[in-house]
């Protein structure tokens, strides 16, 4: 029976552990790293499609032509405008998106200006020139709409050179910032509290298998003899 407990006991820690490293794993590879993920074909021609579910289909171009004119072609395949837009500023990420508001962006926008500007509609494919790149370097590209950034909108172009293996929250600082920092303390705490949870859990399913003392050899426990009646009062 001892058996059994620790039994029902480790599997409820093993599940709530698991619940939560994956949950935690699926944060983490969200950005860090993006560079290395769904890379799109250089060339003379940048093509992008906005897709439902907030996101860019390319996220990532490598090694697009230098000293070369390009043309974007942004096709917008979800049921609400998307753009997309290329901030004129090299080799620097935007902080997270959680914590920046569409208006920075547009601050953003008109401080450094902008590689490539196009709003496309539902269903509808539009066309542009990217200015010529003379100097290797990567950029940042973003839907300008309300909230799409914050909703996952972004990804990188690079041109002459390859993106970097570890793009992240950081803005133009090393290290993978502050986000990262928190996401993991809140990973920790959600792992002790699942490990208390699973204790909790097992002691309570241990308990419902306990055997009565009788089941053990242990005597049940005798009441307490009944109190005798008085006698009756005799009469005076």
């Amino acid at each position: 029976m001892v058996n059994r407990q620790q039994g029902h006991r480790a599997l409820a820690v093993a599940v709530a552990v698991a619940l939560v490293t994956g949950g935690a794993v699926a944060i983490l590879t969200g950005r860090i790293a993006l560079a290395s993920s769904n890379p799109c074909t250089p060339g003379t021609t940048v093509y992008e499609t906005a897709a439902s579910g907030f996101t860019f289909v390319c996220r990532g171009y490598s090694d697009e032509p230098l000293d070369t004119p390009l043309t974007v072609s942004f096709f917008d395949s979800d049921s609400v405008t998307h753009t997309f837009t290329i901030i004129n500023r090299s080799n620097v990420s935007i902080p997270d998106p959680s914590s920046q508001s569409t208006g920075h962006l547009g601050s953003l926008v008109k401080t450094y200006g902008t590689l490539v500007n196009v709003t496309a509609t539902q269903g509808v494919t539009v066309t542009a020139s990217l200015a010529k790149i003379t100097k290797a370097g990567w950029y940042e590209f973003v839907c300008m709409e309300p909230d799409h950034f914050q909703e996952g909108m972004w990804g990188f172009i690079a041109f002459g050179v390859d993106l970097p293996a570890n793009i992240s929250f950081a803005s133009g600082a090393p290290g993978p910032g502050i986000a990262v920092f928190i996401i993991i303390g809140t990973v920790v705490s959600l792992t002790v509290l699942a490990i208390v949870l699973g204790f909790v859990v097992g002691k309570r399913q241990g308990a419902e298998h306990e055997m009565p003392p009788e089941r053990l050899g242990y005597p049940e426990p005798s009441e307490p003899p009944a109190a005798a009646p008085l006698p009756p009062k005799s009469p005076r």
